[in-house]
């Protein structure tokens, strides 16, 4: 797919080409560090302060220090050159800074042969990231707008700065597009900083109208030593943005159709706009001032115009009202329909006995498994926020547990019901009439109820009963990991 100018001049022969991949060393127990010998970043580049560029990635592993585009929430974007086995990346401004991220998987696009115009590859997250903004691919008719020689730049990578010293610190700069191709683009010379090793795989930024950043290059080899005022050589990211898209399965061209129709999706916002001599926090607590842009409309109405009002509709389908479970325990799956009129998600929350849990499911139907009921009386009420922050709950549903009910004492008696200590009820003591030990002091649920800390069971309900008395039969069910979605910034 060519969507680019006609009027771009052909990129001269190189006659010596160094690629920017720093060798590293690694040390039981420690990170990974820089070799003795070659290692190379943004040469004549500045330092950025704590958080600034935090899309800029470090992608290390398997005997190398690449850098990275963080494009799409489980996506980082970089250089075929750099390998993909073994890699971890790195979200930070150093090695001492980097919070470390698994990978499900890393893949090279299979028709690299050495060449510059096809120096992709990717990486795809365990996990979404979703503490920072995204750096898009330009695409579509941004590619047009934005895309020509002349066009400023900054560049940002992990490379080297002087010589062989340097790797390991985000640097950034200023400098221009020159020799543009539909596949490639030269970047620096004549005293304006530009790549060297280290820096594979590093973005080249355009900066648009609405102060957003978007990714136009991959930064792939030198044509000269690799830390010096030489030009450096990117790939055009658009070519490997739809490779990408195809291979993973994962919409990243976030605005445009793959064939460069603008077509925005809910991730079509949230752009980092920050300035670029800024930091905006710290690595600590995911850079909470990096700014953002809401919603981008380069090239049509941005997604924000299908906002509805409209709360989502949820129902509770198992169990349903009135439904009596004729053995104890009772153990269930507790599903949850919702429907959206925006189509989108729908975040779901279980209510139990009025005690809002800490899990949520976004799918539907929204499933809270490993539920286990004892002998009592329960009411359930499911609660649902949609992508707009419309929020909507469903009807209760009121169920029994019956059957060959087990006291929960051992000194007789089923209790009467009031609570009163001493007579097989739970009020606050051990069972015996005397006040001893017990984790249900206060409250039935103590400091460790719904939701509480240090647990993470992923939007399942691992709910557990705990065993009462049938005549004061009540819930107690185990922690449910907080598992909240976070919403847009």
């Amino acid at each position: 797919m060519t969507l680019l100018s006609l009027r771009l001049q052909k990129l001269a022969p190189l006659a010596f080409l160094s690629f920017l991949a720093v060798p590293v060393v690694a040390f039981a127990g420690g990170p990974e560090v820089q070799a003795p010998e070659p290692t190379p970043i943004v040469w004549n580049g500045d330092e950025t302060d704590p958080c600034g560029w935090p899309t800029v990635v470090m992608v290390s592993g398997n005997g190398s220090l690449c850098t990275g585009s963080f494009i799409h929430p489980k996506v980082v974007m970089y250089a075929a050159h750099c390998g993909a086995e073994d890699k971890v990346v790195r979200f930070g401004d150093s090695n001492a800074s980097a919070k470390t991220k698994t990978v499900e998987y890393c893949k090279t696009y299979p028709g690299y042969n050495g060449g510059q115009g096809s120096d992709w590859a990717y990486c795809v997250l365990n996990e979404e990231v979703t503490e920072i903004p995204i750096t898009p691919v330009g695409y579509g008719c941004e590619v047009e707008q934005y895309y020509g020689n002349g066009a400023e730049i900054a560049i940002v990578g992990f490379g080297n700065n002087t010589g062989d010293e340097g790797a390991g610190r985000k640097r950034w700069g200023w400098t221009y597009i020159s020799d543009g191709t539909n596949t490639r683009f030269n970047v620096g010379g004549q005293g304006t900083e530009t790549i060297c090793s280290g820096d594979s795989g590093g973005p080249a930024f355009i900066r648009y109208a609405d102060q957003s950043w978007h990714v136009y290059g991959i930064a792939s080899t030198k044509s000269d030593d690799t830390c010096s005022a030489a030009k450096g050589t990117h790939s055009l990211a658009v070519n490997a943005a739809e490779w990408i898209e195809q291979d993973s399965g994962i919409d990243v061209t976030v605005c445009h159709d793959i064939n460069g129709n603008w077509d925005p999706t809910p991730l079509c916002g949230n752009f980092y706009t920050g300035e670029p001599a800024l930091g905006y926090g710290s690595w600590n607590l995911w850079c909470p001032d990096a700014p953002a842009l809401e919603w981008s409309s380069t090239c049509g109405g941005d997604f924000g115009e299908n906002a509805e009002q409209n709360p989502p509709v949820l129902e509770v389908v198992v169990p349903f009202d009135g439904q009596v479970y004729d053995a104890e325990p009772a153990m269930f799956d507790i599903t949850v329909n919702a429907e959206d009129d925006s189509g989108l998600p729908v975040d779901v929350q279980i209510e139990i006995q009025g005690m809002l849990q800490g899990a949520v499911v976004s799918e539907n139907p929204a499933v809270f498994d490993g539920a286990t009921f004892y002998c009592g009386e329960y009411t359930i009420l499911a609660h649902g926020t949609d992508f707009w922050g419309n929020v909507g709950q469903s009807e209760t549903v009121t169920f029994s547990v019956e059957g060959d009910c087990v006291p929960s004492d051992d000194d007789g008696g089923e209790g009467d019901g009031d609570g009163d200590p001493g007579d097989g009820d739970s009020g606050g003591t051990d069972g015996s009439g005397d006040e001893g030990p017990t984790d249900e002091s206060g409250d039935d649920f103590g400091e460790t109820g719904f939701g509480g800390p240090g647990l993470s069971v992923s939007g399942t309900c691992s709910c557990d009963v705990e065993r009462r008395a049938p005549g004061g039969a009540w819930l107690g069910l185990g922690l449910l990991g907080l598992a909240l979605l976070r919403r847009r910034r």
